[in-house]
């Protein structure tokens, strides 16, 4: 397997399941280390620019940032975690990081729970419809029901911090109607998140 094909099979959307229905953990480790490597150096790179323009010193920016970025951040990491988008809450990470870390935090952490739990509760509006609840299932590939049947909350927490599609696996959490406190307790997973990436963004700018 060449090079090219070996970066195309890492982003490859396929399952995490093995045949025998477990966890490939292998291969999950494998894709969030590379994943997490990408967005961190798309920041790197980014931030480098950022400061090459001056945009870090300038005050136009910085006010927008401060009048506007805490409802904008939050708002943009709602909807990500609320639908399944081609996007990712990280690419709000070169918004945040001048602000205080518990803010940022709490910020992101907040807006993301809030998603996850919409989308569990749409998620149990459309388990009432039989005709949407058979299409979201299908459209969520059945690896997905397979593991929230298989690892219940678990699911949820691991999708919290690995590439697990976090957002399709709360909806079908709700429309295989994983109970509620399961489901709040698991999704609070995401301020660990936030807190890591976060002091990793932070060493980063420290090295950079």
């Amino acid at each position: 397997m060449t090079f090219q094909e070996r970066v195309k099979a890492l982003f490859a959307k396929e399952t995490y399941l093995k045949s025998d229905g477990a966890l490939d953990t292998r291969k999950l480790l494998k894709r969030t280390l590379v994943l997490m490597l990408f967005i961190f150096l798309l920041y790197y790179i980014g931030f480098q620019f950022y400061q090459r323009l001056g945009w870090d010193k300038n005050a136009v920016v910085q006010r927008f940032i401060t009048d506007f970025g805490v409802p904008g951040v939050a708002l943009y990491v709602y909807i990500v975690d609320l639908f399944v988008l081609p996007l990712s809450v990280d690419l709000m990470w070169p918004f945040v990081m001048d602000w205080h870390p518990l803010l940022a935090i709490v910020v992101m952490g907040t807006a993301s729970v809030a998603g996850a739990f919409s989308a569990y509760l749409f998620g149990r509006l459309v388990g009432l419809i039989p005709l949407f609840r058979r299409w979201v299932l299908r459209q969520s590939g059945t690896h997905t029901e397979q593991l929230i049947t298989k690892y219940g909350l678990w699911a949820i927490v691991i999708s919290g911090l690995t590439p697990l599609p976090f957002s399709t696996i709360c909806t079908v959490a709700g429309i295989v109607e994983l109970k509620v406190h399961l489901v709040l307790l698991s999704i609070t997973i995401r301020y660990a998140r936030m807190a890591l990436y976060y002091l990793i963004f932070a060493g980063m700018i420290v090295i950079g």
